[in-house]
């Protein structure tokens, strides 16, 4: 935000204070639900966005008493905001301490396979997050323990626990290689990424330096990016073609500073048995065979599906479900929401696909009657351009997992206000709005014309309001678009209602 820009922000927030403190609605009674009505119409008059579709809905969630509502009923695209329905999905059929399980076993001469949907295969969940292939060795060491030092077949990946539709529909098909449209296998490994460490050199307009993470083989990388000036704003793009492991990087990353990003790979199963033979032959131990997608080996896959391993060498466990869907919510990771998305598929109707899994979680909604009209569920992530949902549906969703006994756990999976995620960096220009920050969550939401904030507030008297703000086709600024949803969210919380 320019010095310009947060000038004009503080005074549409002072202004509202004033507004809130001196201003009566009929009934004579300040901070009423007429006179939070009017300064969030103010907000929006004032917000030069044009003409966008506006969605609204605050609702008490304890007494269902609505305090605000615009369009509440139209059926509006959700972005990052479908992710609330995954996870209250999620935890209805798994429960909050469910976890994912990815076995190895050998057969044979050494035939490794593995199996099932575990999104946690990263350094994510570990001390050293850089350390991403840590799993892989700690498997190394449990075939050390059984004398092998030498595998004379291949290393084999089953990933049929899902089907083979890797993106959901109306999902981007130019941003293959960005991390948020990550390829959805059951057999996963680092959120189907390679990481890249950028260091901007001393020289502007040279290539910027990097480091790979995982160091593979796997992926053919094209450096495009170049050292900008210091201070300047990181831009960067990967480019990958479909079906294609070739990814160009271009952009440019400020002078002397250090980041990360992520491209996306094609293939994750045989990603995820290519990185685990490099760990086993960097171990000691020497591969003879080949890196393999199960898939591409009908033979094999035929005498595996008849004759079923022999030994299991060693099991992964996932962290339980409340810990993952903290990576669902504060980074708002798509990869995440769409394994456990694609397991509700697959645990509950039989189907590790999107279809499926679409139907079982609008089966859950319908039982625990949360639908509204125009629901359209074609992901877990909200990446999809085609999802529909109403910001009553959402507060309906809020307001359910309000009243279980694991919401204080998921309440604090949200961003939220000076404190975590995209909010922590919000609401801190006055002392007033720090000391209201903290009371102020939100699920984020953000795809291509779309913006969405949805989550809870609790005013300074305690009370608990579910809320949900969609924004559709809008033509400004995603910057101003966002600021308009955070001052909505602001001035419920802020509100003097009981």
């Amino acid at each position: 935000m320019n010095d310009k820009n947060s000038k004009i922000w503080n005074g549409i927030i002072l202004m509202i204070l004033l507004t809130s403190l001196f201003a009566f609605d009929g009934s004579g009674q300040p901070g009423s639900k007429d006179q939070l009505a009017k300064n969030i119409d103010q907000l929006i008059s004032q917000s030069n966005l044009g003409e966008p579709l506006i969605g609204i809905l605050a609702q008490t969630s304890k007494t269902g008493e609505i305090l605000y509502e615009r369009n509440a009923d139209t059926p509006m695209k959700p972005a990052s905001c479908n992710k609330l329905q995954t996870g209250a999905a999620a935890l209805y059929y798994l429960g909050p301490g469910y976890r994912f399980s990815t076995p190895l076993y050998i057969k044979g001469n050494i035939d490794g396979k593995t199996l099932n949907g575990d999104p946690s295969f990263s350094g994510r969940f570990t001390e050293d997050t850089n350390d991403l292939v840590w799993i892989f060795r700690d498997w190394a060491k449990a075939l050390k323990k059984l004398g092998i030092k030498k595998i004379t077949g291949d290393i084999i990946g089953d990933d049929d626990y899902f089907d083979d539709e890797y993106f959901g529909r109306g999902w981007y098909p130019d941003e293959r290689g960005e991390w948020y449209c990550a390829e959805i296998s059951a057999l996963s490994f680092n959120d189907n990424c390679v990481d890249v460490l950028w260091k901007g050199t001393s020289r502007v307009g040279k290539p910027a330096s990097y480091t790979l993470n995982p160091k593979t083989g796997y992926i053919q990388f094209l450096n495009e990016v170049v050292t900008g000036k210091k201070g300047s704003e990181k831009q960067l793009s990967f480019l990958r073609k479909d079906k294609t492991n070739v990814v160009i990087a271009r952009g440019h990353a400020p002078k002397g500073q250090k980041s990360v990003d992520w491209f996306t790979v094609y293939n994750p199963t045989l990603y995820f048995t290519t990185v685990l033979k490099e760990t086993l032959e960097r171990e000691g131990i020497k591969v003879l065979g080949a890196p393999k997608d199960l898939d591409d080996d009908p033979e094999k896959k035929k005498l595996l599906r008849s004759d079923p391993p022999a030994d299991l060498v060693a099991t992964y466990e996932s962290p339980p479900l409340m810990a993952l869907l903290d990576v669902v919510n504060t980074p708002s990771q798509n990869f995440y929401a769409e394994l456990i998305f694609k397991t509700i598929g697959k645990k509950i109707g039989g189907e590790g696909a999107f279809i499926k899994s679409a139907e079982t979680v609008q089966e859950f909604l319908n039982k625990e009657h949360l639908a509204e009209n125009g629901s359209v569920i074609i992901d877990g992530s909200g990446l999809s351009y085609l999802n529909r949902v109403t910001p009553r549906q959402l507060v309906n969703v809020l307001r359910y997992m309000s009243r279980q006994s694991w919401w204080p756990e998921l309440l604090n999976t949200l961003p939220r206000g000076q404190t975590k995620g995209y909010l922590k960096d919000i609401y801190g220009e006055t002392p007033e709005q720090k000391a209201v920050a903290p009371r102020i969550y939100g699920k984020t939401g953000y795809i291509n014309g779309v913006v969405g904030l949805t989550g809870v507030v609790y005013t300074e008297k305690g009370t608990e309001i579910c809320y949900s703000i969609l924004i559709n086709d809008f033509k400004a600024s995603l910057e101003d678009t966002r600021k308009l949803a955070n001052n909505i969210a602001f001035e419920l919380a802020q509100s003097c209602l009981p």
